[in-house]
């Protein structure tokens, strides 16, 4: 329509009965004709390119070589290095292609309510279970870790050899107990399976003797209400640090042995990337909004890049909204 109208002019018909013709307006013809130059926007909160090189060098840091991405993640706010969520690094790290992929099978995980429901009100649960390791020679041995929640502190793992007893299961929690700060022992409650030596009448009195509260369990044939212990015991196996093979029971003993200092040192994702030592020494809070914290002083930051940026396309923007106003006025 705009090469229509030029044409008319050009044939000697004025621009405004061109575009009365046309039932366009003269400002409108005017507009078309000569369009602004547009910008291409950016997100004032995108991340920086020195930012970005900061995730990307981390990656590559030898103490972060093979690690989870949450790991790169608490190290950026802990050195100050960058700013960044944890989302924001995966984006990052897989753009430059350094994310490995997950192909692990996803289940539909479910939680025992009743459980949750006494952490809800205020209860602390001392969760524990077995899981068995295999020598080369064929040795069995039980390993019998103790979990403290929500902290998810893991405060013992003991061990027996062929077979797991009541009298193993209950020295074990005898041990760890010992080891529970004194904060956490007037709340706590006891969680477990529905094991034949968890079951046990002698495991069942003891336990209350010791806590002072009856033994929880959750239902018959579902290890899914007891998923924080699972998860656990399935990270004790599977941890990268573990050894492909145990030639020895020694070899077995040595590894759970230092398991707890690795596990509890670690940040989790059910803590919001904090390590369960911090979240039971009650410092949990304090790094947390922390993080709030960098992430806000970051976007700050993003954004006055942001705008130094892009202020040459602002302030053409506010000369012709001022243009316009102007011929209104006239």
């Amino acid at each position: 329509m705009v090469k229509v109208i030029k044409d008319a002019v050009n044939h000697g018909l004025t621009q405004k009965s061109a575009c009365i013709t046309f039932g366009l307006a003269s400002r409108k013809f005017r507009r078309w004709a000569n369009p602004n130059p547009v910008k291409e926007r950016s997100a004032w909160n995108k991340i920086r390119s020195e930012e970005r090189q900061a995730v990307i060098d981390a990656a590559y840091k030898p103490q972060l070589l093979g690690k989870p991405l949450s790991h790169i993640f608490v190290h950026g706010h802990h050195t100050g290095e960058f700013f960044a969520s944890l989302s924001t690094v995966y984006r990052v790290l897989k753009s430059e292609d350094l994310v490995k992929p997950d192909n692990r099978r996803h289940t539909r995980k479910q939680h025992y309510v009743s459980a949750h429901e006494l952490m809800d009100e205020g209860f602390s649960l001392l969760c524990y279970d077995g899981t068995q390791f295999t020598t080369e020679s064929s040795i069995i041995v039980w390993v019998i870790p103790v979990l403290i929640l929500p902290s998810r502190y893991l405060l013992l793992i003991g061990h027996s050899i062929n077979s797991i007893a009541s009298i193993d299961l209950v020295n074990t929690i005898k041990q760890a107990y010992a080891l529970i700060p004194d904060f956490v022992t007037n709340t706590l409650v006891a969680h477990s399976d529905r094991g034949a030596a968890m079951k046990s009448s002698y495991t069942k009195q003891t336990i209350k003797e010791l806590l002072g509260a009856p033994v929880h369990f959750g239902r018959p044939h579902t290890p899914d209400d007891e998923g924080w212990i699972e998860a656990l015991i399935k990270t004790l196996k599977y941890h990268r640090e573990c050894p492909s093979r145990f030639n020895q029971v020694d070899d077995i003993v040595r590894w759970f042995n230092c398991f707890p200092g690795i596990y509890n040192n670690e940040p989790h994702s059910s803590l919001k990337y904090v390590t369960p030592h911090q979240a039971v020494s009650g410092s949990m809070e304090v790094i947390l909004n922390q993080r709030k914290q960098n992430l806000a002083a970051a976007r700050i930051l993003r954004y006055a890049a942001w705008k130094a940026a892009n202020s040459g396309y602002l302030a053409a923007n506010q000369s012709a909204v001022l243009a316009e106003q102007v011929e209104v006025l006239c």
